[in-house]
């Protein structure tokens, strides 16, 4: 049992360093990680020892420590350590035990032993396998995971699923590596294959992460360019409309000296005030002080009016430091989008109304549009009629990166959406 203890003292430790650098997005500073970390080592510890005291066939007890384990580390990196989406914390937790599983079964396989062995060879694998895949974990993928972990938007449910059957899996393996006594050449090549097996889903997993990140990425491109394009499409308007205003200024030039002449000031002052109406209407209102929105709602304003559909914006915002621009095109094109198709469902009138303010660290968006009555949600998600839309889930991808808040309702012919998000501007 002396032996067992060391081991399962090595494993703790073992535990309490990989979670640490498991937690990509904390909820606290890294003192208080490490410290919640080290505490839930040390009284794990204290159950060990604890349990160790009641006899328990050695098997079951080892089991019973590697299932408790799992469940106890995974739950405070679920719920304590980890600001992620659960799904994304249920995937590093699962990921990084099958690693573990893995490193125990290299080490039953190459010293022929079983739960609970205890030996200088044992140990000094245990420390050798855990040390070389921590610092390759650190110098090559943690990086690269962060990013991709930040930057995905759908799909990690379903990679968690998938790797937490795996962690199943290398349990049994567990299971039937313990109970088969006779470390022979079939069982080797057995246990290879499913090592293999593990190490390939989650290459896969990784790949399939990658890909999901860079389709992404390439919505965003195409949406980008449809931006510029309508952007470009006002620059030749308000080109056309200097070169005519350039042009008919010398006609305008000559009402006004003929109505001088005559002295009737009132018929200049109505003559200028619709010359300036009408050159107000060539040009796009400005909406708001952050360019790339601004730009954004006087495409959709056009938008909606060749649809046929009364649009109305009250757009007030500053500077947003910690919103990148990126998100806030997102953000609104997606609302706008679904609004636009919302109106156009819609057998009544088709009218969209947009308000956005910004208070000290709040942005609040609101949209509402007319839309049909045949909307269905679930989980207060609004649902297309195979699957949820890509739009909305662009929404809530968004608002859960900046600690936000969404809220959809649909009454009486008009659906709405209000965002939340946290600006630290």
């Amino acid at each position: 049992m002396y032996e067992a203890l060391i081991t399962n003292i090595i494993n703790n430790i073992f535990h309490v360093v990989w979670f640490y650098n498991l937690v990509l997005e904390p909820k606290h500073n890294k003192g208080k990680t490490l410290f919640i970390t080290a505490l839930t080592g040390v009284l794990f510890q204290f159950v060990f020892v604890t349990a160790a005291q009641l006899g328990l066939p050695r098997v079951m007890f080892f089991l019973g420590a590697y299932l408790l384990t799992a469940i106890v580390f995974g739950s405070v990196f679920l719920f304590v350590l980890s600001a992620s989406n659960p799904k994304k914390a249920v995937f590093l937790i699962s990921a990084y035990y099958c690693l573990w599983t893995f490193i125990y079964g290299l080490i039953s396989l190459a010293t022929q032993s079983g739960a609970g062995a205890g030996s200088c060879a044992v140990w000094g694998l245990r420390f050798g396998l855990n040390l070389f895949f921590l610092l390759l974990y650190r110098r090559f993928f943690k990086k690269k995971l962060l990013y991709i972990y930040r930057q995905m938007r759908s799909g990690y449910g379903m990679i968690a699923c998938i790797s937490g059957l795996t962690f199943v899996m290398m349990t049994f393996l567990l299971l039937y590596n313990e109970y088969h006594k006779e470390k022979n050449v079939t069982h080797i090549f057995i246990m290879t294959l499913c090592y293999l097996f593990m190490l390939i889903v989650h290459m896969l997993l990784f790949y399939f992460m990658a890909q999901a990140d860079h389709a992404h990425q390439l919505r965003l491109m195409q949406m980008h360019e449809h931006l510029l394009m309508a952007q470009m499409e006002t620059y030749e308007k308000i080109e056309r409309s200097a070169r005519q205003t350039r042009h008919d200024f010398r006609h305008h030039n000559m009402v006004v000296m003929e109505l001088a002449e005559r002295q009737d000031y009132s018929a200049i002052l109505e003559y200028l005030a619709e010359y300036e109406r009408i050159e107000e209407e060539k040009i796009d209102r400005k909406f708001s002080e952050n360019y790339a929105v601004n730009s954004l709602i006087s495409a959709y304003m056009r938008k909606a009016q060749q649809s046929g559909i009364e649009m109305n914006a009250d757009i007030r915002l500053g500077q947003t430091r910690c919103i990148s621009d990126v998100d806030l095109v997102s953000l609104f094109s997606n609302i706008l989008e679904n609004a636009v198709f919302g109106c156009a469902q819609a057998a009544t009138s088709r009218k969209i109304e947009i308000v956005a303010r910004q208070k000290k660290s709040m942005i609040l968006l609101k949209c509402k549009n007319n839309c049909t009555d045949d909307i269905h949600f679930c989980n207060g998600i609004p649902q297309a009629k195979d699957h949820q839309g890509i739009g909305v889930e662009s929404i809530l991808n968004i608002a859960e990166k900046y600690s936000g808040d969404v809220h959809f309702t649909a009454e009486n012919g008009i659906f709405c959406c209000s965002v939340l998000l946290r600006n630290c501007s």
